[in-house]
């Protein structure tokens, strides 16, 4: 048995033996259709979840499990997949000691760095579920198995993560239902292994009378896969067409980064700066061919490597996220900017290659982009993002949205929330995106625009 799946199951007995003064259930029902043709959009979404929370003097066990539910497609028996509708997951599991000016807690837990509420550029502790990605706080991240330790002192927070396992984001890569597409979608088996997999950080903050200041270092690798290199594979008499194989890899990072936040009465304002320094060392990326696995004689006839280049890429970039916030009893308004810059940029570039019927000329910073920082730099290099809230009764009226400063690409979601009683929420909302018709198919907002759509949620809390 796989010693992940070993641990999952450990840690959710342990959390049924230890845990269980506080119990809180939620059952969420999700409908979520097109606006282009009222199709049902079948990505998963999370059904129910559990927090379980037990206190002992100055030990906590927390716990939040969830159960993750995808609608399959009307002919799904016909087709004999897997029958699976349902994913357990155990989001969390954690021990938690207190002691006079500490605390301590290891297992699997989900980190939150940063001053800003949302696509934070220092926030690189815990990967991201690109499925919720839309979502905030928690809710769009992953647990890792980590230890985290924090120090106050005076008006000081000194903090600390370390984890032993490499964990990459959870990308819903070739699902035509789900809107963000990567340039490259490689099969699992050419994605090298991290080799070295430790992660760790630490901040140091500061408070003083209406602001706070934190510095911050991250090390770790990336958590999505980067284009590392190529291999050309010819036969013995290289007489005939090539076969050129790519090599992905997960690069590792560095993040300085520095954050603040003021607030005075209804007013708050915040940010983060990120500096980031990624870096490729696969200098190695020579392999034996991918589909040479099938032991055909067909591929076979493919064997040498006629020629094998490393990018060993080098980059500097920075990310910067501000935050304007007002607010009272009765209504909030959050503005934010995002920035994305490369500073410098070095490859080895791929130029032709003196193979016969071979025709290469590979830049790899076509295929570049951060492999950790702000979530939504995927989207846009420069974004504008807004939310309004207006309490209306016991009805929340939200406006939502994402522009694109560098290009036409907008998202603008409006949503009513209504509390039925304590326990019972009804929500629906409109999505709507815009793409940009002088940009190409690969632009992301054109890849989403079909994503548009009408959702409807109840959730009911025991």
């Amino acid at each position: 048995m796989n010693i992940r799946i070993k641990y999952h199951i450990l840690l959710f007995i342990i959390s049924f033996i230890f845990t269980g003064e506080e119990i809180y259930y939620k059952l969420n029902l999700f409908s979520i259709n097109r606006l282009s043709d009222g199709g049902v959009i079948k990505i998963p979404f999370r059904l129910a979840s559990i927090d379980l929370n037990h206190s002992n003097d100055n030990l906590d066990v927390n716990s939040t499990v969830s159960i993750e539910y995808k609608p399959k497609f009307s002919d799904f028996y016909l087709r004999q997949e897997n029958s699976t509708e349902f994913l357990f997951d155990l989001r969390e599991l954690y021990v938690k000691w207190y002691f006079d000016n500490s605390d301590l807690s290891i297992g699997k837990q989900i980190h939150s760095w940063g001053a800003v509420d949302q696509n934070s550029p220092i926030d690189n502790a815990s990967p991201y579920d690109y499925y919720y990605i839309l979502l905030e706080g928690s809710d769009q991240k992953i647990g890792s198995l980590s230890l985290s330790y924090s120090h106050y002192f005076n008006n000081s927070v000194f903090g600390f993560a370390f984890s032993p396992i490499h964990h990459t984001n959870r990308l819903p890569l070739g699902k035509d239902d789900f809107p963000i597409e990567l340039p490259v979608i490689p099969n699992p088996v050419l994605v090298n292994n991290v080799e070295d997999e430790v992660e760790f950080g630490a901040y140091l903050k500061q408070n003083f009378d209406k602001f706070d200041l934190t510095l911050s270092y991250y090390n770790g690798n990336d958590r999505i896969y980067n284009l590392s290199g190529v291999n050309v594979f010819t036969n013995e008499q290289q007489n005939v067409y090539a076969n050129i194989d790519t090599v992905f890899s997960f690069r590792k990072t560095e993040v300085l980064g520095l954050g603040g936040t003021y607030i005075d009465k209804n007013f708050a304002l915040r940010f983060d700066y990120g500096l980031f320094h990624t870096f490729d060392n696969s200098s190695n990326v020579e392999r034996m061919r991918f589909d040479m696995l099938n032991g055909t004689v067909q591929d076979q006839l493919w064997y040498q490597v006629g020629a094998s280049h490393a990018f060993e890429e080098d980059v500097h970039y920075q990310q910067t996220t501000v935050q304007f916030e007002r607010f009272n009893s009765s209504s909030s308004v959050i503005l934010s900017y995002f920035e994305y810059k490369i500073n410098k940029y070095t490859a080895n570039y791929l130029a032709a290659v003196d193979i016969p019927g071979v025709e290469a000329d590979v830049n790899p910073r076509d295929y570049f982009y951060p492999g950790l920082g702000a979530p939504l730099a995927i989207l846009a290099p420069r974004a504008f993002l807004y939310q309004i809230q207006k309490n209306i009764d016991n009805k929340i009226l939200s406006f939502k949205g994402l522009k694109d400063l560098n290009e036409s690409g907008l998202l603008l979601e409006i949503s009513l929330e209504s509390n039925i009683n304590d326990n019972l929420l009804l929500k629906a909302c409109i999505n709507k995106i815009w793409g940009d018709k002088n940009m190409n198919g690969d632009y992301r907002f054109n890849q989403m625009e079909d994503f548009s759509h009408l959702r409807f949620e109840m959730e009911y809390l025991f």
